[in-house]
């Protein structure tokens, strides 16, 4: 029999030990390489056969599987603001610039970008792009101003616009209270459009001087129309159809009454226009005050008392100035203290002027309407600060433009006038129907 030394065997005990880990370990490598991609199945072993079960606690060992995660879709609601444009707007979601530039492209088929108006609100649907940098628009919607509806869609590597046009309805809003100190800012807090309100301060300036009549508690009644959608959203204002205010109890009331020849205007219970030769205040009552009235006062560049020939309103710098009525420009220019200077020939009697000018829109010779705007407010000539010094001249002097009384220019006769007694009528009875209203007609009369 063989004899093997003691090292021999040492040797050998170690050599087989080793070649049993190396197996062992190799078959452990290969088990763990085997994704686990679904619940393994077992089943009952040969007679030779080894199972292994993956152990789940060990997934994270196993060789990384790529996975392709699909983008989701998001929503967004964009607001319009100052200065914002649907470029701007897709751009601020990640849209590049390339992509937004042929959305808005595709939209102008339909609609001019340009005439989005601060506050509109555009619903967005978009999701991430993983093959190039930003976002992928899906769709575009929104409302314009007019109540169409727009839009905007990306289908097969295009993008498509449509408009939807949407019927709106008029509707008759009316707007009572009173006012703490100015019209215009109880007005708008009871939720009357700028425009509208507007619109009644200057068809009622012919015999309200907003700077001095005015006073707290004074009631008023403002009637309009606005268009709405199906859903009752308004879409827009629409045109005022009767307004009145009570300075001192004294009821003041204008209706919108469309003439034979066509033209609508404003006339008073007895069917005069309120249009009269002169306005008593040829700016923005919204935007100006009187800081210095028609007589005699301390001069503020000279220290004594001389006679003031004007009303100056106090505006800032740029206010639109108007001629107070049709006319001609009879000079336009530089004219001493007065500065920047504009005076308009109305009639045979009267002339207006207006002074410390910033700009001068008009020229020597030129024929102007009422309301039209001759320049802007300013600090020029003989001046302490912005505002505009404004005089009528009658006959050659100067008088008191907040005492200048004149008859209106027409008067509805005839047919005209029973139609416009209807109207007036209706209007009259929808006036009061409200309980603020009722209140105020109680204790103020609503009679002419």
């Amino acid at each position: 029999m063989l004899q093997l030394s003691r090292s021999r065997i040492i040797s050998l005990f170690c050599f087989t030990l080793a070649t049993v880990i190396s197996v062992q370990s190799f078959v452990t490598n290969r088990t763990k390489v085997v994704p686990v991609i679904t619940d393994p199945v077992v089943t009952a072993p040969s007679n030779n056969e080894v199972v292994t079960v993956p152990d789940e606690s060990k997934a994270a060992e196993v060789a990384p599987i790529s996975i392709i995660q699909e983008s989701t879709e998001k929503q967004s609601t964009l607001v319009i603001g100052s200065g914002d444009t649907i470029m701007s707007v897709l751009s601020s979601i990640g849209m590049t610039r390339e992509q937004a530039y042929l959305a808005v492209e595709a939209l102008r088929k339909v609609y001019n970008p340009k005439a989005l108006k601060v506050g509109q609100q555009l619903h967005v649907v978009y999701k991430n792009d993983d093959k190039a940098a930003g976002i992928s628009l899906i769709s575009v919607d929104f409302k314009t101003s007019a109540g169409s509806d727009i839009a905007l869609r990306y289908k097969n590597g295009e993008f498509s616009a449509e408009k939807f046009e949407v019927k709106l309805t008029i509707v008759q809003r009316k707007i009572t209270g009173t006012i703490n100190s100015s019209f215009y800012s109880a007005a708008l807090k009871r939720g009357v459009p700028a425009r509208i309100v507007k619109e009644a301060i200057s068809a009622l300036s012919y015999d309200i001087n907003w700077q001095h009549d005015p006073k707290s508690g004074d009631a008023f009644v403002i009637m309009y129309e606005v268009m709405e959608d199906a859903e009752g959203n308004v879409i827009k204002a629409g045109e005022l159809k009767f307004a009145a205010f009570a300075p001192k109890g004294n009821w003041r009331k204008i209706y919108a009454f469309q003439t034979n020849a066509g033209t609508t205007g404003y006339f008073n219970t007895k069917g005069e226009s309120v249009v009269k030769s002169l306005l008593q205040t040829p700016l923005d009552p919204s935007r100006m005050r009187i800081t210095s009235k028609f007589g005699r006062r301390k001069d503020p560049m000279q220290n004594y008392t001389k006679m003031h020939k004007g009303v100056d309103f106090g505006a800032p710098t740029g206010t639109p100035v108007m001629s107070a009525g049709d006319g001609t420009i009879i000079k336009a220019g530089w004219n001493g203290a007065y500065g920047n200077y504009i005076l308009v020939r109305h009639n045979s009697e009267y002339c207006t002027a207006y002074a410390h000018l910033s700009k001068i829109h008009v020229k020597p010779g030129t024929k102007v309407r009422q309301r039209q705007l001759i320049g802007a407010v300013g600090s020029t000539g003989r001046s302490t600060g912005a505002h505009l010094h404004y005089e009528v001249i009658h006959k050659g002097v100067q008088v008191n433009p907040q005492l200048v009384k004149q008859l209106p220019t027409a008067k509805l006769e005839g047919k005209e006038f029973a139609k416009f007694q209807k109207i007036k009528a209706t209007l009259d009875n929808h006036a009061i129907t409200d309980p603020i209203a009722q209140v105020a007609a109680q204790k103020l009369s609503l009679a002419g």
